[in-house]
């Protein structure tokens, strides 16, 4: 698995060592991980785009265009929102179709936003903040008033105080700036879209991920989790063996010299 890396992209207010134990579950399986920690976090006036622009420049691109590497990318919550963008022209069935190596073989989306060109997130919310977000027009930040409760109400009580303790304010900006255009519905990801689904999430609520992927226009495999908003720490071993299996899938629907085996080449142009 010397090629293919798994990019792990944490929601908002949470930095990239939220994922280091599913990381460390994942390298226990084989695989090359890496975190990308969002330019949103703890600094104000910073957008959407900023974001996107940064995770496509700084990690995928490096990864693919220079280093030819196949990936797959996790992203948790609002990432959906820079993840969804930054993969513009980076799909494997795309970059083959060129003559390319490397590529994203998969999205795995677990209780993410999934949005549409021009979409706010404060919009998805329901154009009103949620009882435990604190957004301060002053500071361009917005905080969490009870992260333990919100993110990890279902994780051991030492691991959740510790988790919390490095939950950060998350600019005001990136939930008030509109996304660019998605790519995730792109034809090179039917049959290559996961959705995880938080049936027990205090923070993004099951009906709004049921909204989100029902209003994406694409289908998705959907895979519900008896879960908080972070299985990622309440059940590391079980999201990884989640992420094991479905990047096996991605893989094998691709052949030995990397041609898509879903649907003919002339979908991917």
């Amino acid at each position: 698995m010397a090629s293919l890396t798994i990019v792990l992209v944490p929601g908002a207010f949470h930095v990239d060592s939220s994922f280091n134990t599913l990381g460390a579950q994942l390298q226990q399986r084989g695989y090359n991980t890496r975190t990308w920690g969002l330019i949103t976090i703890d600094k104000p006036h910073i957008s959407i785009d900023e974001d996107a622009k940064a995770l496509a420049n700084g990690m995928l691109k490096p990864l693919i265009e220079e280093q030819g590497k196949n990936i797959v990318l996790y992203l948790h919550s609002y990432a959906g929102f820079p993840g969804s963008v930054a993969i513009a022209g980076l799909s494997k069935a795309e970059r083959a179709a060129k003559g390319l190596q490397g590529g994203i073989i998969g999205l795995i989306y677990q209780s993410a936003f999934i949005p549409h060109p021009g979409n706010t997130l404060f919009q998805m919310i329901g154009s009103n903040y949620t009882h435990w977000q604190a957004p301060d027009g002053t500071t361009g930040l917005i905080t969490v008033i009870d992260p333990k409760g919100t993110f990890y109400a279902d994780v051991s009580d030492t691991l959740g105080t510790e988790a919390a303790n490095q939950i950060y304010p998350q600019s005001l900006l990136s939930f008030n700036s509109p996304s660019g255009p998605v790519c995730y519905q792109d034809p090179a990801y039917n049959g290559r879209r996961v959705y995880m689904h938080t049936k027990e999430d205090q923070a993004l609520p099951p009906r709004a991920q049921d909204m989100f992927v029902n209003d994406s226009g694409v289908i998705w495999k959907i895979l519900k989790l008896d879960t908080g908003h972070s299985p990622f720490l309440s059940e590391p071993v079980h999201v990884a063996g989640i992420i094991d299996e479905n990047t096996k899938d991605f893989l094998a629907s691709f052949d030995t010299a990397g041609v898509s085996l879903i649907g003919g080449l002339s979908d991917y142009r």
